[in-house]
């Protein structure tokens, strides 16, 4: 069989010829473990897929069929004119390799790339003025969120504390990296700056990125200092700085560098963190229609901390462009799903079939992107007001192993599964989540407010719903006025609900509905639905 094997092989491409496998080998691997390859299984594998089959003299077997069933898990009667999978990922894979040619391999000798219009990887050695064009159109290219961990200054006084700095900044880099949504630079490409005096902005010229982690690491007494900061490159101001003291164990070293890495990589890379909400305010500024997809996914997560008609309007108009932009982001689907099912379970835009809408486009993305915790995430809110308890349940855990540490995101999650009955899993879940992201919207107090007003502990319940803080949502009344309604307190309780039916009139014929779209036990609606009752409201 190896003979029969070796006898159909073709022989490498002409341009491939000088090029020998293990370079060709080698620098796959660089590829591969770049940040953007290492947290997407799919296009790891398409690369190595149709790489390996090049150099085995295969290149008749690298077809759209052959990579769908033989990497992506593709059934036999794939069919590519109804599944556009294939083209979709090789699309992304051209531009992930773009982005590491641009960042971490804008120095290598040799270039592994994917010519539109086929999957067949071309190989080609860089040399000299050529190589020195590439760089510089590289550096052409918009950054977009681009973040670097810079190597840390070791202030201890003790040569031999290096390898903790630096295993740190390495740790720092890796936490990142797990929010897809941020462009992590390699940490090996920040090493040569290491010692130097530098400029904020040249440093951001030369590794083209928008943001710097810096700090530095302190020792005395068997306590560690460690001090970090987030640096803006375009105009070097500190964005955020904040100093962690801890007593230094030599058996801890491991769990001190992934404890802040932890907190620091939350704090920076989260849905509310420093660089998303830094660049939000920015593309606030901008006119819908002026909008690219990053920016689009900013203006989400600026609506969901306002839910209002014309936040609704503004990001579905910039989503929707830029799932026709990218059709392949799996990202922007998903966050186009939150917004149908917003349509569906608050009403703030109705939309015709936006739960249908909803679902489709959740599946679209994590079809695209089955590694990313937000995409998941979308697919199990969807579930959630289809009422398909077993499917969101599986697809919140699956969601949670992603990145069990990702402030915003293991929030809403965990609000999910309290929302479904999981008090006390789900609240854990959530505390954390709110104790990681300081910043995190206010309705996720609908979950601990559930939860108390079920026990009929309607003070603490009460507590809850003052802390609701969006004044704009009919659901902060409600809640109000249900407790209120409970508690006796008859007056207050009349102004709240006025103040209900203010913002939705049509709440007599409408309120049940809304309401069990976020609750799903029968006599918990009721006890919600009394509660309002004793407020004066009819339903």
């Amino acid at each position: 069989m190896p003979l029969e094997q070796d006898s159909k092989r073709e022989p490498l491409p002409e341009s491939h010829s000088t090029i020998s496998e293990a370079a060709v080998r080698q620098q796959l691997g660089k590829i591969l473990s770049f940040a953007e390859f290492q947290n997407s299984p799919q296009l790891r594998e398409f690369l190595r897929f149709i790489v390996e089959k090049t150099l085995a003299g295969q290149v008749q077997e690298i077809k759209g069929y052959t990579i769908a069933t033989q990497v992506l898990g593709r059934k036999a009667d794939f069919d590519a004119g109804k599944d556009p999978i294939v083209r979709i990922l090789a699309g992304r894979l051209r531009r992930g390799l773009e982005r590491y040619y641009s960042t971490v391999g804008r120095l290598d000798q040799l270039r592994i790339d994917i010519p539109k219009g086929a999957y067949v990887p071309v190989f080609q050695e860089v040399f000299g003025k050529e190589r020195s064009g590439l760089a510089d159109a590289a550096l052409a290219m918009p950054s977009g969120p681009a973040v670097a961990v810079m190597p840390l200054l070791n202030l201890t006084g003790d040569r031999s504390e290096e390898y903790f700095v630096d295993g740190l900044a390495e740790e720092l880099t890796s936490e990142l990296a797990r929010y897809q949504d941020l462009k992590v630079i390699a940490y090996q490409s920040a090493l040569h700056w290491k010692g130097k005096e530098h400029d904020v902005r040249e440093v951001g010229r030369d590794l083209r990125v928008r943001f710097l982690v810096t700090g530095s690491v302190r020792k005395a007494a068997g306590t560690v200092k460690i001090a970090l900061h987030v640096l803006d490159t375009l105009n070097g101001q500190q964005l955020w700085g904040k100093q962690y003291r801890r007593e230094l164990k030599a058996d801890q070293f491991i769990t001190l560098q992934e404890e802040i890495a932890r907190q620091v990589a939350g704090r920076i890379g989260s849905l509310y963190g420093i660089i998303p909400q830094t660049l939000s305010r920015e593309s606030r500024l901008k006119p819908p229609e002026s909008l690219e997809t990053y920016e689009a996914f900013l203006r989400h997560h600026h609506h969901t901390t306002i839910l209002s008609p014309q936040s609704f309007a503004e990001t579905l108009s910039v989503l929707e462009k830029a799932v026709a932009r990218e059709p392949e982001s799996g990202l922007a689907w998903s966050f186009l799903a939150f917004l149908y099912a917003q349509s569906y379970s608050l009403q703030i835009v109705p939309m015709e079939s936006a739960l249908e809408k909803a679902l489709t486009s959740a599946q679209k993305g994590v079809a695209l992107e089955p590694e990313n915790q937000i995409a998941r995430g979308a697919l199990a809110h969807v579930y959630f007001f289809r009422n398909e308890r077993e499917l969101c349940l599986p697809e919140i855990e699956n969601a949670l192993a992603l990145n069990p540490n990702a402030p915003a995101p293991i929030g809403f999650l965990g609000w999910l599964l309290a929302l479904y009955g999981e008090w006390e899993r789900g609240l854990a879940i959530l505390k954390k989540g709110m104790e990681l992201n300081p910043h995190f919207p206010g309705w996720f107090h609908l979950a601990p407010f559930v939860y108390f007003y079920s026990q009929e502990r309607y003070e603490e319940a009460y507590q809850e719903a003052l802390q609701f803080h969006m004044p704009q949502l009919f659901w902060d009344p409600l809640l109000r006025a249900a407790t209120l309604g409970r508690l006796g307190k008859e007056p207050e309780a009349a102004q709240a609900a006025a103040e209900l039916l203010q913002l939705r009139p049509d709440f007599s014929t409408c309120g049940r509905f809304l309401i069990s779209c976020f609750i799903k036990f029968d006599s918990l609606r009721d006890a919600i639905i009394d509660g309002l009752r004793q407020a004066g409201l009819s339903l």
